[in-house]
Parts: C-alpha cells; sequence; structure tokens
C-alpha cells in the first residue's frame, strides 16, 4: 500500500473538497484507482501488520494437533512428539492430503505460545548437568567437568 502521507493528503483533498474525479488524479499521478480508493478510506496510511495465518487444508485437523500439543506439554523433552512426528499421525490416521510445512508452521507458534518461558533451557541445563555427572573423567587426580573437545590439549595453547 502506498505509504507517503503528504501525497496521500493532498490525494485526499483533491477529491474530497476540491471534486476532482478520481479516474484523472489516477492519470496524472499514476497511481491505481484501487490505491486511491483505500486512500478515500482511511485518514492517514495503514501500517503495515502480521497477516493472520490460515490453514484450510490443516483446519478439519487442528483440534486434534491442539491436543498433541497439550498432552505434549506434560511429558519430559525426551518423551515429547516432534513435528514430524505430529505431521505423521495427522497424515496417516486421519487422511491430511497437506504438506509438512504446513504443520511445522501452525505447530511450532503453538507450541512456544504454550511451553514456559523458561522450560526448555532449564531441561538442557539439566540434561547437560546429567551428562557431565557421567562423563567426568579424571587426570592426574583432577576431576574435569568440562565435555572432552574442551579439554583438548591444542585448543588453549595458542
Amino acid at each position: 500500500m502506498y505509504r507517503d502521507v503528504v501525497q496521500w493528503s493532498k490525494i485526499r483533498h483533491r477529491i474530497l473538497v476540491k471534486g476532482d474525479s478520481r479516474r484523472q488524479v489516477a492519470r496524472e499521478t499514476g497511481i491505481s484507482t484501487n490505491t486511491i480508493d483505500k486512500m478515500l478510506a482511511h485518514r492517514h496510511p495503514q501500517p503495515y501488520g502480521p497477516r493472520s495465518h490460515r490453514y484450510p487444508r490443516l483446519g478439519p485437523h487442528v483440534a486434534s494437533i491442539r491436543r498433541m500439543l497439550q498432552k505434549n506439554a506434560g511429558l519430559p523433552p525426551s518423551a515429547r512428539l516432534s513435528v514430524k512426528d505430529i505431521y505423521e499421525r495427522v497424515r496417516d490416521e486421519e487422511g491430511f492430503l497437506g504438506g509438512y510445512s504446513t504443520v511445522s508452521d501452525y505447530v511450532r507458534p503453538a507450541a512456544r505460545d504454550e511451553d514456559c518461558i523458561w522450560e526448555q533451557p532449564y531441561d538442557l541445563q539439566i540434561s547437560l548437568e546429567k551428562k557431565r555427572k557421567t562423563c567426568r573423567t579424571t587426570n592426574e587426580g583432577l576431576t574435569h567437568s568440562a565435555p572432552p573437545c574442551a579439554r583438548r590439549k591444542d585448543i588453549g595453547d595458542k
């Protein structure tokens, strides 16, 4: 949509106050009559905004996907369904004919909204601490909790 506020107001003034025709203004300015109609409908240019996402093929399956996401929220991270798993279930069990990207575009923001903002980093931290505890090695009586790649001598020597 056209964004020049000064020209927007001049065109509105010419048509609404002076009485020039829309077609004449369109010819002189090179702006489409559709755009001029939008200028007349709104006092100022409308800002860009996020468009609503419509999922026509996914429509009948949204309820089952929501149920899967709600069940996922209560599971530990290792037992949760991935987007691929959700897609395959909807495709195989319910006959979904759309593509993987349709499901992933719908699932990713919905899953993010339902999860606690700190849940994933906390789970990651806990899983890393468990791995470090099981991977600790001793070297000359010292205990190292860093992963093997950080203990390599050639990294820190330079």
